[in-house]
């Protein structure tokens, strides 16, 4: 890391859009390990996108083991140049992802053969093709009955950035899927005790005397289950699998629309004039709603008590304390994750920031916080601490400034 001290100069120097200039890190070049390719398999996504994997002989790369990549798509196979046998070039991209280089050519004996990416979904047995004319990726149509599909989404809505279920894990939503406990995502808010039962997952070890009961791992879930009901709108919206729409979008769209029935009922000019939505996405989110079987899994969501409106919309008249503040949180707060303290303070209407700029009105400091802190001192950005977090959620602005 290359920094400049002195805070005068790194005002002066001022910040790019992504990256102060007035600091630079520089990497080592990343470690490129031998490896064998032993094959070329593909994985279905919750969106149906099939996708190409690498399965090579397991290899020490940049400290750890790997016998697993992304190939992304078969054109990018193609581009690499990769055949099955090869022994390839392989390398973590940022140190985290293990990423296939290249075939090293003149290790080839004339034993590797080409991928060839299959025809039918290797799930469901669907016939696999792109979803419009140029699109690279390769998609299975049958978005309802695939089980990898269905899995997958089991698995994305209890994911930290959708509902933030505990106990919804992926070897739960397997579970659940494979025990036939669920045959869809609809029933997934009606789970019982008497459900769970169904699943070896969820039941305690009992003698054949005992009466069988669910262990932790299902009351946990049954218990966040019933937590979930009352999550803000946008981790509904970003837990449906709405493609295109992330967690950026659907908050926007929670904030402008504040109900699911009024997004529904939105035209694409309405939700396509939302900055940071767009065309793509609005179209996305009308054929989303003119599927049947997913207004029957919202219809499900509602009968059983999820509650799908946002109390702090531009639109419900009843805007939260902390509207139209922008606030970063660094560091951590005792008794809160990272995202359970970010929505705390952004369900009372604050505007959640990733980073520190001369339009935050605030920044939270919590413990261990990072360089965030120097840079609102440098732009003379107030700060509070974990008292002053505590302030905010009595939705008091002006105490947290003295915190």
């Amino acid at each position: 890391m290359v920094k400049v001290n002195g805070l005068e100069d790194q005002v002066t120097l001022g910040f790019t859009s992504r990256a102060p200039r007035w600091a630079i890190a520089y990497k080592y070049p990343p470690e490129v390990v031998r490896t064998r390719l032993l094959g070329i398999e593909v994985s279905v996504g919750r969106t149906g996108r099939v996708t190409p994997y690498a399965v090579m002989e397991p290899v020490q790369v940049a400290g750890t083991t790997v016998s697993m990549a992304t190939l992304h798509n078969p054109f990018e196979v193609e581009r690499k140049g990769v055949l099955i046998g090869d022994m390839i070039f392989l390398r973590k991209a940022g140190e985290i992802i293990p990423e296939v280089l290249g075939p090293v050519i003149e290790e080839r004996n004339g034993t590797e053969v080409a991928f060839l990416m299959p025809e039918f979904c290797p799930e469901c047995g669907s016939t696999i093709a792109p979803a419009s004319e140029g699109d690279k990726d390769i998609r299975c149509p049958n978005a309802q009955g695939c089980p990898a599909q269905l899995r997958e989404r089991l698995f994305h809505i209890g994911s930290r950035g959708a509902l933030d279920i505990e106990g919804l894990g992926e070897k739960a939503a397997q579970a659940l899927m494979v025990s036939g406990v669920l045959a869809n995502e609809a029933d997934l808010f009606n789970l019982t005790p008497e459900n769970l039962l169904a699943s070896e997952f969820f039941v305690n070890a009992h003698k054949e005397s005992e009466v069988a009961s669910i262990n932790k791992a299902g009351e946990v879930l049954l218990s966040q289950l019933q937590k979930a009901k009352v999550a803000p709108l946008w981790r509904f919206l970003v837990a449906l699998s709405i493609r295109h729409v992330g967690p950026t979008a659907a908050k926007k769209l929670a904030r402008t629309f504040g109900s699911l029935d009024s997004i529904e009922k939105a035209s694409i000019g309405e939700l396509s004039c939302i900055n940071g939505v767009g065309e793509r996405i609005a179209e996305s989110i009308i054929e989303f709603f003119q599927t049947p079987w997913r207004r029957e899994v919202i219809a499900s969501w509602r009968a059983s008590g999820v509650v799908f409106s946002d109390p702090n919309s531009e639109v419900s008249g009843q805007l939260g304390p902390l509207i139209g503040k922008t606030i970063v949180i660094t560091g951590s707060i005792p008794g809160y994750t990272r995202d359970g303290a970010q929505d705390a303070i952004a369900a009372l209407g604050a505007t959640i920031a990733g980073s520190v700029s001369k339009k935050t009105h605030l920044v939270v400091i919590g413990d261990k916080a990072g360089s965030k802190a120097e840079k609102a001192e440098s732009l003379g950005v107030p700060t509070t601490g974990v008292d002053g977090f505590h302030a905010l959620l009595r939705g008091d602005f002006a105490r947290a400034l003295v915190q």
